[in-house]
């Protein structure tokens, strides 16, 4: 096995678990086999790719040319709500449609996407459109207004500042920017080797990260393979509030999100299952008051010690759990990921 280590990535910050997540998929995905997840031992731990050939070329032409098949003007991101406007088809979050033929119009087009990605058998695709959720037109306010946000993920964090939406302003400037790099230069930024940030223009306030990190200049390659790591968090859509997503706890657009630590090497499959636990969702829960949860009664730590013998036979030695504060106006705040806290299970 060759390990391809994400040197600059940190487990106290949720950026470098998106990555991680998203980079297996990405090389799992463009035909690399046998690859598995795994974490530095030591005190700064750093997360692992694995695979019999995790070469940085090779690594770096899969990711560059998944980028490119996504930067086409057939692909699913480029394709927009109706022509001449920007805001794309199969983004979770979108301004309101009002009329009723106008939902329908969204739907049968966003199903014509779907029917073309299974017919393609593209999973990975199906993954991350499923992941991101949908604009839930079945949701109202007493008023009889939708309230088309809750069939979003909660990792979806694109301010919607100016009409601004998570596809056409940050899948599709990346997809870009990926696309026209040399493999090298991808696994370079990978690698910590070189961090360039075209979208963001390497400004020490760029977006590039999307809420996964504090703003400031994040490497191309390593927030696409980020964004895609949201594809590893299933989501279940509910008809009276919220849609219910892996990786999430606490109140709508706040509350805090929680991903694993392991020892040893897990391939994709196990990853996404533990993510969408009930384990680790009881034990990421641990300490928080009922209203940190949106709740009206406190059964944590009934669930805790049981949540935290299961993930710590399974190999988890910590959850990391990150509140989600809110930025900037009202209207379009902007959601962010601070910095994680570790909750230990004691398994080493």
């Amino acid at each position: 096995m060759t390990d391809f280590v994400l040197t600059t990535a940190e487990p106290k910050t949720m950026l470098s678990h998106l990555a991680l997540y998203g980079l297996a998929a990405i090389v799992e995905d463009g035909g690399l086999e046998d690859v598995r997840l795994s974490w530095t031992s030591g005190m700064s731990s750093r997360p692992v790719l694995s695979a019999p050939q995790a070469d940085p070329e090779t690594i770096g032409e899969i990711v560059r040319r998944h980028a490119a098949q996504h930067d086409t003007p057939q692909s699913w991101p480029s394709r927009r709500i109706s022509a001449g406007e920007q805001r794309a088809l199969m983004s979770p979050r979108i301004s309101v449609i009002s009329s009723s033929d106008g939902w329908h119009s969204l739907q049968e087009r966003r199903h014509d996407v779907l029917d073309q990605l299974m017919d393609a058998r593209a999973l990975l695709d199906l993954r991350l459109v499923a992941a991101l959720g949908e604009p839930s037109y079945w949701r109202k306010n007493p008023q009889g207004q939708r309230l088309q946000d809750d069939g979003a993920s909660r990792l979806e964090m694109q301010p919607r500042n100016q009409g601004s939406e998570f596809v056409g302003n940050r899948i599709r400037p990346l997809a870009a920017a990926v696309a026209a790099r040399t493999a090298a230069a991808v696994s370079d930024g990978l690698l910590g080797h070189t961090v360039h940030d075209e979208i963001g223009k390497d400004r020490p306030d760029s977006r590039t990260p999307t809420g996964f990190a504090a703003p400031g200049p994040t490497d191309n390659a390593l927030a696409w393979c980020a964004l895609w790591g949201i594809s590893q968090f299933p989501i279940a859509q509910r008809s009276t509030g919220f849609a219910t997503t892996s990786g999430h706890i606490g109140r709508g657009t706040a509350g805090y999100f929680y991903v694993p630590v392991w020892n040893g090497r897990w391939v994709t499959a196990r990853t996404r299952t533990i993510l969408a636990s009930g384990q680790l969702s009881q034990y990421a829960a641990a300490g928080l008051s009922p209203s940190d949860l949106g709740r009206t009664s406190d059964d944590t730590a009934s669930h805790g010690e049981v949540a935290r013998e299961w993930l710590a036979h399974r190999g988890v030695t910590a959850v990391v759990r990150f509140p989600v504060h809110r930025f900037g106006s009202a209207s379009a705040p902007e959601r962010r990921a601070m910095l994680g806290e570790l909750l230990k299970t004691g398994r080493r």
